[in-house]
């Protein structure tokens, strides 16, 4: 769905603007994404002293508001809409134009103002809402009424589009930083939510629960594959140095060691006693 940044300014006769009486001088629009706010095109001004007033509203017309047109084709975005719709149903009447019905502009086209932000950001007041309070555009104040009055079309211009840049900073920031408010969208799809890739430190397999069971049963693994570094194998020699043979001589006690057995085929000393006679 195309959506546009788009304004309309009149110049107004009395103390206020009145979008019945007013007459118009510019139409401006832009195209632009409706998710981030970044231009598609460059601004387009329609300008009533180039031409004349009947001229921009029937080109605008016909461009977006002829009833062969679907009312997503054009998607106003800006701030204070309502003025620039009410101009368009006092202008169409006015130049015997297809008739535009309130409710075809208010109920059946989508429209996104940000005026309700701007009365958010001022602390919920009304008054002081306005473009110039949240953002580098300087305040009309009457400005643009005394220059179309002095036919100084040139400073007009440059407003128009110090304004048009203007909105599109301060709705690119509302959209970059919409996530800092904290409220997230339900029912996002499956494909939206990141797969879990990290493993519990105690994994359990979860059994289907039996009939009338409250929850479902929990089985832990019995055996736990545990991976280790395998211990290199070690030489003989190397066994040999780290732990040498000890004899049972040099381990146990005097008291504890066991006689030597004597092997029967060996010939011995015969023992002698006192009396000098030698014995077997």
């Amino acid at each position: 769905m195309p959506a546009y940044y788009f304004a309309m300014e009149g110049h107004h006769a009395g103390e206020k603007p009145d979008p019945a009486t007013d007459t118009l001088i510019t139409i401006q629009y832009q195209k632009i994404d409706l998710a981030s706010g970044e231009p598609l095109e460059k601004l387009t001004i329609l300008k009533a002293w180039e031409s004349s007033e009947k001229s921009i509203v029937t080109t605008f017309y016909n461009q977006f508001f002829r009833p062969e047109v679907s009312p997503t084709h054009f998607i106003p975005v800006g701030i204070d809409l309502n003025y620039a719709y009410e101009m368009i149903i006092a202008k169409c009447k006015q130049y015997h134009l297809p008739e535009i019905s309130s409710h075809r502009l208010y109920y059946e086209r989508p429209r996104l103002d940000l005026g309700p932000v701007l009365v958010l950001l001022n602390d919920g007041r009304f008054a002081g809402a306005r473009l110039d309070a949240f953002s580098s555009k300087k305040s009309d104040a009457g400005r643009i009424n005394k220059w179309y009055e002095n036919k100084e079309f040139t400073p007009i211009e440059r407003t128009l589009h110090d304004e048009a840049e203007a909105f599109l900073k301060l709705f690119q920031y509302v959209s970059k930083y919409k996530t800092r408010l904290g409220i997230e969208r339900k029912g996002k799809n499956a494909r939206d939510i990141p797969a879990e890739t990290t493993v519990p430190k105690n994994p359990e397999t979860i059994l289907p629960s039996q009939p009338g069971s409250p929850t479902p049963s929990r089985v832990t693994p019995t055996k736990r594959e545990e991976r280790r570094t395998p211990t290199p194998r070690k030489s003989s020699a190397h066994l040999a140095k780290a732990h040498p043979r000890i004899s049972p001589e040099e381990t146990s006690s005097p008291e504890q060691r066991k006689p030597a057995h004597l092997n029967p085929l060996r010939k011995h000393t015969p023992k002698t006693k006192n009396d000098g006679k030698q014995y077997r």
